[in-house]
């Protein structure tokens, strides 16, 4: 195994730094960044570095050093306004996001659009055409296409047109302030593995111990093969912004397992974003996490080390960890933390004595003879919330286990959750309780059903309204029967299986969970999941049929079993109508290598579906269109997607909202006055697709115009002041579900 020393680690990123050039700064202003390389953008790495403007457009953006434009490129989308300038050490540097080019560029950038009779355009410059010396002025700094305020997005690549980390290849910042890391993950890794007693992935806290140095805040038992990931912020010192670090690294025992270093990617590994971050936690909400471990989809990725694998699969016994991070201006942390590597262990709590103040319990092991020598008491409401942690007023040895005794007035009447630790450090499951308190009712108690996709396995999980001192039993229904009889209770309300393969949990028609006593209650979960191949094309249905996902052989990274859940309670549409079910595409949090297709049957009954599509419910937008495809003779509707959303049919008709216009309806001005031609443009649920999706005419003849995205607005610059007299502006869009808006305004020009 390669070892490197930190030492080292540092020669090497000041040695690339002193390979690339001396360059320019792009703008005369202080050097700050608002975004750096490599940090988290939906389905990619960001390439570049987002330049601070000062919050305004208009900054001239300099030559970062000789050489020729090589393209320009112009569109309403993406980077807008961009300039390629190809250097004379073979490197390019991108300027992206411009208000607009320097005079000359500007003028033959117009000349092209007149001839494309098109905004957008994407011209390539022979290496004589615009010789550029270090310093030249190339355009002003702004915020078209997709930008989300004025600034300059920068990005240099190498001859291959491969993106390079800046901030190590000839820039530099002022930063002393340290990458600050927040917690680790450990992820289980096959059907095995287990953490701290659970078959679940694990969030662990860390401690700072000194200025640089963290720690594990106790040993971490673990059984299997597990993963690791960190979740680690960097600021700079003038700015509070979180930032991507430059590089991770971790060691066990010394030994370098994983190594990942932000210097340089190729475009067509942008997806794998979602392999480098922990895909299912940022999925559910539990942080952004890189993960300190590779798989055969991953192992391409130019960032991370060659020589990585970071899969733990640790001989019994004590491990050292550390993790080492550091960003591209070499101030570093390092966490260190012990592994303990066994068997999973579970134990055994029973009530042996009650005081008038007190309540004495026996903690003991079940299987495994090390004898427990701590534990850990949280209480819980009846609904399962955590209330605090249960000190004991005293303890003492009982063999192989503990007699603890707890303050009755901090027990009574709550739910008990006792977690034994050995003399080995082994972490037991948690085992439930109650005093004072009178379970749930199992017959009537409320209940549902949740599946989690592992790496390797599924795990599924009953969950109560209400604590339950009976162990639920489950029964997969597929072409055999399957009985889960050794429900895991992981906290007053919820209970799970133990992981179940691929194989085990593919092809389940129906999940049956049975209470038995007198009477036994059953309640039936309808799911027809499937499992993916990698040879063939696969399909899963709805329960009722309604709703269907096909995988590819390359949907999936990795085998998957893949179901459609229907959703009883969706969130409201404003401005629409639901013309079917909603449905859930699970799992929700497993990444997608290609594209998904779906497809949903309209009922009988719709026989007005103009205006409509199939639309994913997005957390930060609302119900959000998705291209959509009719087929009236099977009565559905098709599209595709790179995520498993909640998907349903909306029907929209509103039409587009255009407003704001300059010049007004009916006004009268000077020719100096009207400078830009400009409206806004909305459309709050299908949406505007484009440039492509607006027309704009004045006086009969179409303007080539400029559309913001993100702003929702339209702008023309005049070339030449507007003759006097009356003139007629035309202004009409269309949504992505063809309902229509046009706005004719009549003005003049003293």
């Amino acid at each position: 195994m390669k070892h490197f020393y930190i030492s080292s680690l540092f020669a090497l990123i000041t040695l690339t730094s002193l390979h690339g050039q001396d360059y320019l700064w792009p703008v005369d202003l202080p050097r700050r960044i608002s975004s750096n390389f490599g940090e988290t953008r939906p389905r990619r790495f960001h390439a570049g570095l987002d330049i601070q403007t000062k919050g305004v457009n208009g900054i001239e953006l300099k030559a970062i050093a000789t050489g020729y434009i090589w393209r320009v490129r112009v569109s309403s989308s993406g980077y807008g306004r961009a300039l390629y300038l190809k250097l004379d050490d073979g490197n390019i540097a991108l300027y992206a996001h411009l208000d607009r080019f320097s005079p000359i560029l500007e003028n033959l950038i117009s000349l092209e659009q007149e001839r494309l009779n098109s905004f957008s355009i994407d011209k390539y410059f022979a290496p004589g055409n615009f010789v550029v010396q270090k310093g030249d002025l190339l355009g002003f700094s702004g915020e078209s296409g997709g930008a989300f305020g004025p600034h300059l997005h920068f990005e240099l690549r190498d001859e291959s047109n491969r993106p390079l980390n800046p901030l190590t290849n000839g820039f530099s910042l002022e930063d002393g302030r340290l990458p600050v890391p927040e917690a680790i993950s450990i992820t289980p890794l096959n059907k095995d593995a287990v953490i701290n007693g659970s078959p679940l992935p694990q969030i662990f806290p860390l401690q700072r111990i000194k200025t640089r140095e963290y720690a594990f805040m106790d040993t971490i038992h673990v059984f299997g093969e597990v993963g690791l990931g960190i979740s680690v912020v960097d600021h700079m010192s003038w700015m509070n912004n979180k930032f991507n670090i430059y590089g991770a690294v971790l060691s066990v025992d010394d030994n370098e397992q994983y190594r990942v270093e932000f210097e340089r990617f190729a475009y067509d590994q942008s997806k794998l974003i979602e392999l480098e971050r922990d895909y299912s936690l940022q999925r559910l909400n539990d942080g952004e996490f890189h993960r300190l471990f590779a798989d055969d989809n991953s192992h391409g990725l130019a960032f991370i080390s060659k020589q990585s694998n970071g899969k733990l699969a640790l001989s019994p016994g004590y491990h050292r960890v550390s993790i080492k991070l550091y960003d591209a201006l070499k101030n570093l942390v390092n966490i260190k933390g012990v592994i303990y590597q066994a068997p999973p262990i579970s134990i055994a709590v029973s009530e042996i004595e009650r005081a008038k103040t007190s309540v004495k319990f026996r903690i003991e092991p079940k299987g495994i003879p090390f004898p427990i020598t701590h534990f850990t008491c949280y209480s819980f409401k009846s609904k399962g919330f955590p209330e605090e942690a249960i000190k004991a007023t005293e303890t003492s040895r009982d063999g192989n286990g503990m007699i603890v005794t707890l303050p009755l007035e901090d027990i009574d009447n709550k739910v008990l959750q006792f977690i034994g630790i050995n003399n080995q450090g082994a972490v037991s499951s948690p085992f439930h309780t109650s005093i004072n308190l009178a379970p749930a009712d199992y017959m009537t108690v409320d209940l549902d059903l949740t599946v989690r996709h592992l790496e390797e396995s599924v795990v599924i999980q009953v969950e109560v309204e209400s604590y339950l001192d009976k162990i639920p039993e489950l029964t997969l229904r597929n072409s055999h029967f399957l009985d889960l009889t050794d429900l895991q209770q992981v906290s007053p309300t919820a209970f799970i299986t133990r992981p179940l393969s691929l194989e085990e949990f593919g092809g389940t028609t129906e999940i049956v969970v049975s209470f038995h006593g007198s009477p036994v209650r059953e309640s039936w979960f309808p799911i027809r999941s499937e499992l993916s191949d990698n040879n063939k094309q696969t399909a899963a249905v709805s329960p009722r049929g309604s709703c269907s996902i096909q995988a590819s052989p390359t949907t999936f990274y990795n085998p998957t079993v893949y179901w459609v859940e229907d959703i009883n309670s969706p969130v409201p549409v404003e401005g629409g109508t639901f013309l079917t079910k909603a449905y859930q595409l699970q799992p929700f949090d497993r990444p997608l290598q290609d594209s998904a297709n779906v497809a949903i049957i309209l009922p009988n009954y719709i026989r007005d579906f103009s205006k409509s599509g199939i639309f994913y419910y997005n957390k930060n937008y609302g119900w959000t269109y998705l291209p959509s495809r009719f087929d009236e003779r099977k009565w559905m509707y098709f599209t595709s997607l790179k995520s498993l959303e909640a998907i349903t049919v909306i029907q929209d008709t509103i039409q587009p909202l255009i407003e704001h216009i300059f010049p007004g309806n009916g006004g009268s001005y000077s020719f100096e006055d009207v400078q830009e031609i400009q409206a806004s443009i909305r459309d709050e649920l299908a949406g505007i697709e484009g440039d492509e999706a607006i027309s704009i005419t004045l006086d009969d003849k179409k303007l080539l115009f400029e559309y913001h995205p993100i702003k929702k607005e339209v702008t023309f610059r005049l070339k030449t002041p507007l003759e006097s007299g009356d003139h007629n502006l035309v202004i009409t869009a269309e949504d992505q579900v063809g309902n229509t808006s046009s706005e004719e305004i009549r003005f003049n020009i003293r």
